[in-house]
């Protein structure tokens, strides 16, 4: 249910690009600029009690710092830092629900998520004697597997790597809240021998990796972690806790997240932080964005739908503007990746520009012409000189 303008502007935020956004949310929550604007500086005890929910334990370890730096080394009780992902390298939001108590103060009974090496070496047992039985005979010196596992998937190692991809898929199925059930109903049984194979091929996800996860009292790590969200999201529903509960930094690319984020956002002093929001683009296209996943601010856009926000009811986060080269770059780049529909407005943008301010904003920029986006990602991810 979309929330009030009143509600809205005071609980969701964005931090603009080119200010430190850990930073900037460190010194706004000293300040009591944060989970509303203009509030009195939180005590010692008060910072304590608020509870930050971030993106990754990376994020944790970052505001951290970031809070040393605001606190120019006055000694402080920090707000509870928690991450929200299930990633390997941390166990997530509420990690502590394995013994049943949520960090947040809940009390949860959920089975334990089946462990990675586990869920390989089962999914690796269940490929190995299916894909031996869609071989087809006198086909060729090894037979013939439908188009899923054409790689073949006799010698264990093969099978191993399948079970891999196997497990990507039912990760992203169900963080996407959807069912691979319906898959046979696709393509009429007559239609296609490859896909029925296919799709026979599949019942390992659909019917006997179910079974083999009730048989052991498991879940899917997506799927407890679904669980766990949105069972926080009912208890901070029927709570209404009044202490600080922020969540910095999400984007709600997670559906089960999204459910949280409107939990929180609803809270007395819930607040949502957001990083990047493009404020530059004119109203008619980023309307546009919506309907563009490759841009950039697609998930941004869509995740404000979700929560019933307008751009415009947005605040922006108290404290220093970004420097002026910074807002030039940021305007830059944003008519650069407008929506294909709305492209013409780069004659105006052209026409009023100041090509002078504008170079001096991207001094310092690389261009790097990478063969694929995969190759490009990396190039940023890494830092890697184009031309070495």
């Amino acid at each position: 249910m979309p929330m009030s303008a009143e509600k809205t502007t005071s609980r969701i935020w964005s931090i603009a690009a080119g200010r430190s956004f850990l930073d900037t949310l460190a010194a706004a929550l000293l300040d009591g600029n944060l989970p509303h604007a203009g509030g009195a500086p939180p005590d010692r005890l008060q910072l304590a009690a608020m509870t930050i929910l971030l993106p990754t334990h990376r994020a944790v370890r970052a505001l951290q710092d970031a809070f040393l730096r605001a606190a120019k080394g006055r000694a402080l009780l920090l707000p509870r830092l928690l991450p929200i992902s299930n990633t390997d390298e941390d166990q997530g939001l509420l990690s502590d629900l394995a013994g049943g108590t949520s960090s947040l103060g809940a009390e949860y009974t959920l089975p334990p998520a089946i462990g990675k090496l586990e869920r390989q070496l089962a999914l690796t047992n269940l490929v190995l004697p299916r894909s031996r039985r869609m071989m087809v005979p006198h086909s060729g010196p090894d037979g013939e597997l439908a188009p899923v596992v054409s790689t073949g998937a006799r010698p264990p190692a093969q099978a191993a790597h399948l079970a891999t991809d196997l497990a990507r898929l039912m990760d992203l199925v169900e963080t996407e809240d959807r069912s691979l059930d319906g898959l046979a109903e696709l393509v009429p049984d007559d239609f296609s021998e490859h896909w029925q194979r296919t799709i026979d091929f599949l019942e390992i996800v659909t019917q006997y990796w179910p079974a083999h996860l009730s048989e052991q009292t498991l879940l899917s790590p997506v799927e407890r972690l679904n669980r766990l969200l949105r069972a926080e999201a009912e208890r901070l529903a029927g709570t209404m806790p009044t202490d600080p509960v922020i969540i910095a930094g999400v984007t709600g690319s997670v559906p089960a997240t999204v459910d949280l984020m409107r939990a929180v956002a609803a809270l007395p002093a819930g607040a949502i932080v957001i990083p990047d929001l493009d404020r530059t683009l004119d109203e008619a296209s980023w309307l546009q964005v919506g309907a563009h996943p490759e841009h950039p601010q697609h998930g941004l856009a869509k995740l404000l739908g979700s929560l019933g926000v307008a751009r415009a009811e947005v605040s922006e986060v108290a404290g220093p503007l970004p420097a002026t080269h910074a807002r030039a770059r940021t305007t830059f780049l944003s008519e650069a990746m407008r929506p294909a529909g709305a492209t013409g407005n780069w004659e105006t943008f052209i026409a009023n520009a100041d090509r002078s301010a504008i170079r001096e904003s991207l001094a310092g920029v690389t261009r790097i012409e990478a063969p694929s986006a995969a190759d490009g990602a990396a190039n940023a991810a890494t830092g890697v000189d184009p031309d070495t």
